[in-house]
Parts: C-alpha cells; sequence; structure tokens
C-alpha cells in the first residue's frame, strides 16, 4: 500500500458516542482549516488521527463502526498532545508546547510555518510535525512506531506528552470545532503566537475560530528519517522479545513487568490511560476477578491523576479487551496477549483524542457496567486468582500465598509479609490518618459508606487528594498549598 491509496478518515460531530462519518481525511482538514460552513464550527467534532485505505472503507460502510479494525494506516502529520491535568496547570502544558516546537524547528530544520500548533480550546495543546519530513510507509504497526517515535522526541525535549493518542482509529478534535464545556475554539497559532502570546490572550483569541491556509511542507530531514528508523528498529525488538516470552511460557500467561511497574509507582500523565488499561487487559489473561482488578489498580490510577470515573472505564475496558480463552480456539487462547488487545480508550474531557467505546462502557451504572463486562470477558468474582498471586509473587522475588478462603470475600490489594505475598487484613472502622494529611474536616454530602469526615492528603505537585476517613475510597481533588502551609 501507497501512501496515496491511505485517504479514507472518519468525522465525528458531537461527542465520540456519535457516528463515525466516512470521510477524504485531506478534504475534511482542509474544510475545517478554511472555515467551510458544511463544518459546522459552532459545534464538537473530531476527525481521525490516521488516515486508512480501501479495507477501512469497506468496515465502516458494512458495519457503521471502526471497532476491530487491524489493517494499515498513515498520517501526513504526526501529533503530540500537551495536556494539563487541569486548568490550573494550563500554564506548563503551554510552556511545554512552546518548548516542544522549537525543538522539533531546531532539530529537523523544518520550516516553523510548516508546524501546525493549536490550543485544544480546553486543556491542552496539539503540536503537528509534517511526515513529508521522512516519508514513512503505511503499514499496520504506523501508530505503535508514531508513538515511540514521539515518546523519544518528547524525552529529548523533556516535555510530557499523552502518549495514549497513537491508537490506530483514534479521534482527534477538528481545527476551529468547538469544545462543548469551555465553549473555546481548537485555534490554530503560528510558532510566534506559541511562544510570545500569554496564556490569557491565546484563550481570548480561542473564543472564536479563525481560517487558516494548510501548509505544505516540501523539505526533508535526514534526522528525522533516522529517529523513525530508530523507533521501527525498537518495535521490532520488543516483538522479538514477546515472541521469546510466549515460547519461554509455552503460551501461558506472564504478568509483564509494566503491570507491576504500574500497581507499585502508577503512571505519568502522558501514559496514565494506556498503561492502566495495559494492566487490566494483563490481568484479564489471568480471568482475573473484576473486583480484585479494580482493588489493584484502583489507587495506583487514582494516585496517577485520573478522576474516579477515567479509573473505573479504563479497568473494565482492559478486562473486556481480552477474550476469556476458553472462548477461543486453542491456537488463539495460546497466543492471545494484551499487546494485541484493542488499544486503549481514552475519555474526551480533556479535548483530545477518543476511541470508539467497547459496549461494555455504555452504562454509568457500576453494577450493570461490570456485569456486561463480565459476560465479554467470561470472568466472575468467583474465578480462583491463584495464578495472578503466583505470577505477582515471582515478579517480587517470593512465593505465593496460599488460595484465599470463602470467608475473605471481599479481595484486598497483595503486599509483602515475610516472603510470602498475603491479602492485607480487612480495614479499621476508622482509618488512622495518613502520614501525609495536610487537613480534615466534614463533608457536605456523605460518602457511600456513610462516613461524612474526609482527609486531604499530600501528593505531588504541592496538591491534595480528598479520601472518606473511614473507607479511605478517593472523594475528589482537595487543594494546592505551599510548602509552608502544609501544617494548617
Amino acid at each position: 500500500m501507497t501512501t496515496p491509496d491511505c485517504r479514507f478518515g472518519f468525522r465525528i460531530v458531537g461527542g465520540c458516542f456519535e457516528t463515525r462519518r466516512l470521510v477524504d481525511a485531506a478534504a475534511a482538514l482542509s474544510a475545517y482549516a478554511a472555515l467551510d460552513p458544511r463544518c459546522e464550527p459552532d459545534k464538537e467534532a473530531y476527525l481521525a488521527a490516521f488516515q486508512f485505505g480501501e479495507d477501512f472503507r469497506r468496515l465502516l460502510r458494512e458495519t457503521g463502526s471502526t471497532a476491530g479494525y487491524m489493517g494499515p494506516c498513515w498520517s501526513p502529520w504526526l501529533w503530540f498532545d500537551l495536556d494539563a491535568p487541569d486548568a490550573a496547570g494550563l500554564h506548563y502544558a503551554h510552556k511545554d508546547a512552546a518548548a516542544l516546537a522549537v525543538f522539533l524547528v531546531e532539530r529537523y530544520s523544518v520550516d516553523p510555518a510548516d508546524l501546525l500548533c493549536f490550543f485544544s480550546g480546553s486543556k491542552g495543546f496539539h503540536v503537528g510535525l509534517p511526515t513529508v519530513l521522512w516519508s514513512p510507509d503505511p503499514s499496520a504497526d504506523y501508530h505503535k512506531t508514531a508513538r515511540r517515535f514521539a515518546e523519544s522526541v518528547a524525552e529529548l525535549a523533556s516535555v510530557t506528552t499523552d502518549a495514549g493518542v497513537y491508537d490506530r482509529v483514534r479521534a482527534f478534535r477538528a481545527p476551529n470545532s468547538r469544545h462543548p464545556k469551555s465553549g473555546l475554539h481548537k485555534r490554530r497559532l503560528t510558532l510566534d503566537e506559541l511562544t510570545g502570546l500569554s496564556l490569557d490572550k491565546i484563550v481570548e483569541l480561542s473564543r472564536e475560530p479563525a481560517p487558516f491556509d494548510l501548509p505544505t511542507p516540501t523539505g526533508t530531514s535526514d534526522q528525522a528519517a533516522a529517529d523513525w528508523q530508530a523507533a521501527v528498529e525498537r518495535g521490532a525488538d520488543e516483538a522479538e522479545a514477546k515472541a521469546a516470552r510466549r515460547v519461554a511460557t509455552g503460551g501461558a500467561p506472564t504478568l509483564n513487568r509494566s503491570t507491576l511497574d504500574f500497581i507499585r509507582h502508577g503512571a505519568d500523565q502522558g501514559d496514565r490511560h494506556r498503561l492502566l488499561f495495559s494492566a487490566a487487559a494483563n490481568l484479564a489473561e489471568f480471568r482475573c476477578p473484576s473486583a480484585l482488578a479494580h482493588t489493584l489498580l484502583e489507587e495506583s490510577g487514582l494516585d496517577s491523576g485520573l478522576p474516579p470515573k477515567d479509573v473505573r472505564r479504563q479497568v473494565e475496558c482492559g478486562l473486556a479487551a481480552v477474550p476469556h480463552p476458553d472462548s477461543l480456539p486453542k491456537d488463539e487462547g495460546e497466543q492471545l496477549t494484551h499487546q494485541d488487545a484493542p488499544e486503549a480508550p481514552q475519555d474526551g474531557s480533556d479535548g483530545s483524542a477518543i476511541q470508539e467505546p467497547p459496549k461494555c462502557t455504555t452504562s454509568d451504572s457500576g453494577d450493570s457496567q461490570r456485569q456486561t463486562c463480565q459476560q465479554v470477558t467470561g470472568a466472575t468474582d468467583s474465578t480462583p486468582a491463584v495464578d495472578l498471586q503466583a505470577a505477582l509473587a515471582r515478579l517480587w522475588g517470593a512465593t505465593p500465598a496460599p488460595t484465599v478462603g470463602q470467608a475473605e470475600a471481599t479481595p484486598q490489594a497483595p503486599t509483602l509479609d515475610a516472603g510470602r505475598v498475603v491479602l492485607l487484613p480487612p480495614q479499621p472502622s476508622l482509618r488512622p490518618l495518613p502520614p501525609g494529611d495536610v487537613g480534615t474536616g466534614d463533608l457536605d454530602k456523605s460518602c457511600r459508606c456513610g462516613s461524612t469526615e474526609y482527609v486531604d492528603v499530600a501528593i505531588s505537585g504541592r496538591r491534595t487528594r480528598r479520601d472518606c476517613r473511614e473507607c479511605g475510597k478517593f472523594l475528589g481533588w482537595g487543594k494546592w498549598y505551599e510548602e509552608g502551609d502544609a501544617a494548617q
């Protein structure tokens, strides 16, 4: 397949749950840039982050959905998404976007006018690098190579980007479209505007859309070609290592190091959606009960800065992404790993990228959502977790604990105790104050457990998270504080 063959994309008008409409990708992008009235710039809208060929067109025409597409893709722009966790952190995303744009100009000798820089209209910035600089070919792994390339560039530039936007059928907010919550538009910025204007001025500009000419870059970059090739080679090395692990384990599931790292340390902003989804999918390979998966991953997801709704969504979708081995032909069941599962969905509230959610995420009810996902995965809370415990024990260098008895109905997070992986005892009726607490008080609305007290616990960036004083459940974000105010 050649790049001219990859001319199809999709368009979404409205929220991420709306229909994906087949479009000519270049024509759709040009129309939004030119403020064509048919684009309805006063509405929320998304375009595909990648472009596809005839097989994608047939799938979308026949099924009305992008779900399950595993074919080749390509893109004329490689996108970087720089998000802030909230409006208060937008100042840092602005600085990172400016630093990244300057780095791209210097490293690849690209004309500043050939970069596509945007304020997203909410909590972030987008920077597009023209791929004509190195002219990559379409492939089934193009999106994965794009992610490795972007991660390497972000590391060299010392900026934080969202690595979750490189899924094959991701949607990306359309230029000049209106964000439904902020009321602002995704506004094109020149490099001088991105680096020279204040954040307040950029926000003010975004109150109205503005037409712009799409650049037509013609230059090339040997450095960009070398960086892309390095990303391709890293992908080949990872695939070889994965194949070796499959052979070594005889096709049995393995607990990946990234899963354990997430449970222990969480993830940075740019990787948190992807790594949480990946960890949940890895646990699903062990037929991990839904309740245990939530218990293992919830705290790390919250500590990474994700809201509770996003944590629940990513865990359920990760569990649903890996079919139950008994429902597959023998050869497929033995080889399936979470790396082969569909890419992680991401909530569209931050104005970045969105994937069509699996059916298990259509309900806002925790119980019905969990039931639906269990039907997809074949996992139930009564499934033994001995294999999972054994895998956890191996990675911790310990021996597995005995099987949990029926009396312990509520699974707890595993911990080390005298060289064994054991389950924590039930929490006391009132949790002791954590060492990092910076304040306590009464809740305006009682927790689900009935408690009316909360505790503010210090986390990174001079910020607090608000937990229930009795059951420890995450209730919301607390406050910002200065180092000297911690005792107040």
